[in-house]
């Protein structure tokens, strides 16, 4: 067994908050933490939401604000061209009625219109509110290639108006162009330029009070979560650094404990080897070695129970009369069953176990002793006085080993029975018992498995490899 001289080094927990925490997770892998999550959820929002106003929701406004203008210049357009000539192809005689040139002049006044000009289906501008143009030619591709096939087309753009007090002014305009159709043949078309200076800015300001809107709540929930989290790193910390202290306080305990018990079994020995001693006493003496040695057994087993837990143990099996330790078990527990007036019942194959029984499993001899007593004991302290405790073996491909008392295991501790430091019910409870039997069996090469029910009360079973 170890002693304190080649005890293995625990890994010391990193100190830290936020950072710390976050290492601790990764290292930990397969659980899932909700904060962290919501964490990424915080900066991909801080980073989404003002990308998304700026490039999808911002546009999308604006072309619905498009989108009006544009119908309303169909509208417009419609209205302004006289019933007479409808469906006829626009031409300079076409277009050169006092009805027509009295449409257009309302179009600029009373709509608010900033350019009103007309085209022919060649693109000829047979009308403009720049007079300068009249009778120039549209080059543009969009008139042909858009325009001249039916479809309708608008530009957001922008004029620089006359200097106001120093300053140049800028108007936000909409170029929408309606073409005139029969049927697929182009007539025409007419094109309306609205000042959107107004509406522009107010869907600027949305815009921009939105972004800074959605920026302001994904950082107020980034600094919420960021402060959880700094709250639970704190928490995390501060439980390792108890349990390194709880760690530190068993070795060294473990190793000062050691000595007086090694100077008890010195004195045993002197005293039954060199003093006059009768019978009483020699049995005396014998009971103190045996309660001793069984301190020493406990404090070798905690530090085999540490390697077990850093994967540092050496398990050296041997040829073991596996019932034997069965029969020791029951024979060691009877005082506390009787104590607890507590029936304990021992079985194998289905009857009860005597002396002849033999069972050769190559195992290593104090783990499956410590295993079982753990088992056995904590069955007759969970019962009542009168319940029976059965401890039922059988050999069929491997060994098994079921022990079984009539309470039931309390509902806090069912999910999590072999865990560390899971008790429930006992005062004097560490919840050390099955979390190291447990280890030990997972060394053994076996499995341990509880069910606990109301109707049949709980079974522990082992089951080792024959």
């Amino acid at each position: 067994m170890a002693d304190s001289g080649n005890q293995d080094k625990t890994e010391r927990t990193p100190s830290g908050g936020l950072r710390w925490l976050l290492f601790n997770r990764r290292k930990q892998g397969g659980r899932r933490y909700p904060l962290l999550g919501i964490l990424v959820l915080s900066v991909l929002c801080a980073i989404a939401l003002p990308l998304a106003n700026s490039l999808v929701i911002y546009p999308a406004y604006t072309k619905i604000m498009v989108d009006t203008f544009v119908d309303s210049a169909r509208r417009l357009a419609v209205l302004t061209i006289p019933p007479s000539i409808k469906h006829t192809r626009l031409d300079p005689v076409v277009l050169d009625t006092p009805r027509f040139l009295a449409d257009v002049y309302r179009l600029e006044t009373d709509f608010g219109l900033l350019k009103v000009r007309v085209f022919a289906p060649d693109g000829t501008i047979l009308y403009s509110t720049n007079t300068v143009e009249i009778s120039a030619v549209e080059t543009d591709k969009k008139f042909t290639n858009v325009i001249a096939k039916g479809k309708r087309y608008a530009r957001l753009g922008s004029l620089r108006g006359l200097p106001i007090n120093g300053r140049t002014a800028t108007i936000d305009t909409v170029e929408a162009f309606i073409p005139l159709m029969r049927g697929k043949e182009f007539l025409g078309a007419f094109e309306l330029v609205f000042d959107v200076t107004g509406p522009k800015r107010e869907l600027e300001r949305f815009n921009l009070y939105a972004t800074v809107g959605s920026v302001i709540i994904s950082l107020a929930l980034l600094g919420v979560v960021l402060l959880l989290l700094s709250q639970e790193a704190a928490k995390e910390s501060s439980r390792q650094q108890t349990e390194q202290l709880r760690a530190d306080v068993e070795r060294i305990t473990r190793h000062d404990i050691k000595t007086p018990l090694l100077g008890v079994l010195n004195g045993i020995t002197y005293l039954e080897n060199y003093t006059s001693i009768d019978p009483d006493q020699k049995e005396m003496l014998e009971d103190m070695r045996h309660a001793a040695n069984t301190g020493m057994d406990l404090i070798n087993r905690s530090l085999d129970l540490y390697k077990m837990e850093t994967g540092t143990y050496e398990y050296a099996p041997g040829e073991v009369d596996i019932l034997y330790d069965c029969r020791r078990v029951a024979d060691d527990l009877k005082a506390l069953a009787v104590q607890k007036n507590v029936i304990l019942e021992v079985l194998f194959e289905d009857r009860v176990l005597t002396r002849e029984d033999t069972l050769t499993l190559s195992t290593e001899e104090n783990l499956f002793y410590a295993v079982l007593a753990n088992l056995v004991k904590n069955g007759i302290e969970a019962s009542q006085s009168g319940d029976k405790v059965t401890m039922r073996m059988q050999a069929d491909g491997e060994f098994i080993v079921a022990v079984h008392n009539p309470a039931v295991v309390p509902e806090a501790v069912r999910t999590d029975f072999f865990g560390k430091y899971a008790t429930a019910g006992k005062r004097s409870g560490t919840g050390l018992g099955t979390y190291s039997a447990r280890l030990m069996v997972e060394v053994m090469g076996g499995r341990i498995d509880m069910v606990s029910s109301e109707e049949h009360g709980t079974t522990v079973t082992v089951a080792l490899p024959l």
